[in-house]
């Protein structure tokens, strides 16, 4: 629903409600007016339901604007209690006062009619307040169910590229020729690229089911690739990890440094006739985790840095919405991809 239709829907509701109580203050005025039909009745209606509308928009501007329907619910219903309880004060001595200069009877002021009055009012706003805060929890969970179907497509879709790429036949080729070219001359490596590949599609896996995972088991699959691409690259590809023990069990996104790492070596490592280097930095920023790869290699305007990097900027949306940034740099001959997103324990 656009900002647009949901202002005149509420509106409408708001014109719909009042009027509804205002029907029931006519029916009993009526009735106590032996049921004749007086203007001064639809006056006073028409002064209390236009105070009402006045005074509950305000409060929902006070709701709007403090968020309160965001609080824990002890906390909520106290502050929907003490506000309704100021609001309905309020409402009376605004009607009593404008009574007042209407009929000129300044003289009649009553404080236990007051409260009387406050305390009836006070029951229109709380079911007021009950069914706006109500309404906003159900369209905040609404929000986050569907933030969570798109964050599960979008992380199925990150997960079957990741899959593909781990078991697309030029991958494949690259990893099963450089084992077999080991096999007569060194077997023992040969045999451990195996269990290297192996292991690699076993984990890749078993991560599919995880939207976050800790960073130590992230680390082992991205450990796992690696190992896998240094028997094809051999002394060209140089490997360097620096990440804080204090940040090894904080979670992030499955995929998140194995995409990264995955597309420095397609797009930097496997261009350059001399190797080079990888490296992985992990560290806790205050409140956030900050991820950087580091590679060999330009960032040229031309080059299509594929989906992998498109798709993990989508879920750290989804999953983060403003609190994260992504940068990618190149200088000296080095291309640098950093994120920072907010720091979630593995417990």
């Amino acid at each position: 629903m656009d900002v647009k239709r949901k202002k005149i829907v509420y509106w409408l509701l708001q014109i719909i409600g009042w009027f509804m109580y205002g029907t029931l203050l006519f029916l009993a005025a009526y009735r106590n007016a032996n049921n004749q039909l007086e203007f001064s009745i639809f006056f006073n209606l028409t002064l209390y339901l236009i105070v009402g509308i006045l005074l509950s928009h305000l409060l929902r501007f006070l709701y709007l604007r403090k968020k309160y329907f965001q609080f824990n619910a002890p906390l909520l219903v106290s502050r929907i209690v003490i506000y309704s309880g100021i609001v309905s004060f309020t409402y009376t001595l605004i009607n009593k006062l404008l009574f007042s200069i209407i009929y000129l009877t300044f003289t009649k002021w009553d404080l236990l009619t007051i409260l009387l009055n406050t305390a009836s009012i006070f029951v229109v706003f709380i079911l007021w307040s009950s069914i706006y805060i109500t309404y906003h929890l159900f369209e905040e969970s609404r929000k986050k169910e569907i933030n969570n179907l798109l964050l599960t497509k979008t992380q199925t879709e990150l997960e079957l590229q990741n899959l593909r790429a781990q078991l697309n036949p030029h991958f494949l080729f690259n990893s099963l020729n450089a084992i077999r070219a080991l096999i007569e001359i060194e077997p023992t490596k040969a045999k451990n690229g195996i269990n290297l590949l192996s292991n690699l599609l076993r984990s890749t896996l078993k991560l599919n089911s995880d939207k976050l995972v800790p960073i130590h088991k992230e680390m082992e699959l991205v450990d796992a690739y690696l190992q896998l691409e240094k028997i094809r690259f051999e002394e060209r590809l140089e490997v360097r990890s620096k990440i804080d023990e204090g940040c090894l069990y904080l979670e992030i996104p499955a995929f998140t440094i194995q995409t990264l790492v995955e597309n420095s070596i397609k797009h930097g490592i496997s261009q350059l006739i001399d190797g080079g280097f990888i490296e992985i930095s992990v560290y806790r920023n205050e409140n956030f985790c900050r991820i950087i790869v580091l590679n060999s290699g330009t960032l040229s305007k031309n080059i299509d840095l594929g989906i992998g990097l498109d798709n993990l900027k989508k879920r750290f949306k989804l999953q983060y919405q403003d609190q994260f940034t992504f940068s990618i740099i190149s200088s000296d001959d080095c291309v640098e991809v950093a994120i920072s997103i907010p720091a979630n324990i593995s417990i």
